[in-house]
């Protein structure tokens, strides 16, 4: 009888034992196919992963074309006021990036070019081309100084990447206020203030330069006029205050503080105005297109 339970008791434990070799077995099995079947279905994810990066990429400007243009002017107002002594001079810059006159200026552009004409809009960062400081020149600098060289190393650096048969630079125009030794510069207000009282002017000096593709020699350039029937020395000579566009504005409208310019949105639609009406008079001449306004003219005939 002991011996019987002693026989018993070492098939239970055997049992007992097989059971847990079992289970345990069963469980690495299962760990091992997960484990297998868990490398595809990371990698898969991946693919998904990089086809939705790829798909969502943002593509670099750049190729071929027939017009490149870089509009260098600046979303800069300045706010500006002379007088009779050089103590009355003041001269604030205000940033205006919410005008959009980039954007603005790249759009005429792009009409005065005629349909099927390929254009690139070329990116411009102006921290790559700091001024030249022409204050560290010296007299051979100033009388040998090659500026068609220049401009066409300087536009050459800015295309770089690109391959377009032209490129068109749009850049801030400088004019003489009057007689005087002042100047005004792109976009901006002056208070002239007189002896008789102030005057204020708004005005939008852009300048168009147009290079050829190949050498990146300077074919054509102007400032960017609303009048078009006397050149800027003949308008000098006429009493024109500026040289490019302007009009005269009521007192009130210089603003009291200078970067209280910025959120005005009558100097804002002023320079939008002038900016976009000499755009179009001056591009379609240097482009050798003839104007709606001739062609219509044209057709009455």
């Amino acid at each position: 009888m002991a011996a019987f339970d002693v026989l018993a008791r070492v098939v239970v434990t055997a049992a007992v034992l097989w059971c847990f070799s079992t289970s345990a077995s069963a469980q690495t099995k299962s760990e091992t196919r997960g484990t297998q079947t868990a490398g595809p279905a990371v990698k898969q994810a991946n693919s998904k992963s990089a086809a939705g990066r790829e798909a969502t990429g943002k593509p670099v400007a750049g190729g071929s074309c027939d017009f490149g243009v870089v509009v260098t002017t600046g979303d800069e107002f300045t706010v500006q006021t002379t007088g009779l002594t050089i103590y009355q001079y003041k001269k604030v810059v205000v940033p205006i990036p919410g005008w959009g006159l980039k954007d603005l200026i790249f759009a005429r552009t792009r009409a005065a070019i005629p349909a099927g004409v390929s254009v690139l809009r070329i990116p411009y960062n102006p921290a790559k081309f700091p001024p030249r400081d022409e204050s560290k020149d010296t007299l051979k600098d100033r009388l040998f100084r090659d500026l068609d060289a220049e401009l066409s190393g300087y536009m050459r650096e800015v295309a770089k990447g690109t391959n377009c048969r032209h490129y068109i630079q749009i850049l801030n125009s400088i004019s003489p206020i009057g007689t005087s030794n002042y100047t005004v510069r792109g976009f901006g207000i002056l208070n002239q203030d007189v002896v008789l009282g102030r005057r204020i002017f708004l005005y939008a000096l852009a300048f168009i330069r147009i290079f050829d593709g190949r050498d990146f020699s300077v074919v054509r350039q102007s400032s960017a006029l609303i009048n078009l029937h006397h050149s800027l020395v003949v308008q000098r000579l006429l009493g024109r205050l500026v040289g490019g566009p302007y009009r005269e504005l009521p007192a009130e409208s210089f603003p009291t503080r200078p970067e209280d310019a910025a959120e005005n949105p009558a100097l804002r639609d002023g320079v939008r105005a002038m900016l976009t009406e000499s755009l179009d008079k001056t591009l379609p001449l240097l482009l050798g297109v003839r104007s709606a306004a001739r062609q219509s003219g044209a057709k009455e005939r």
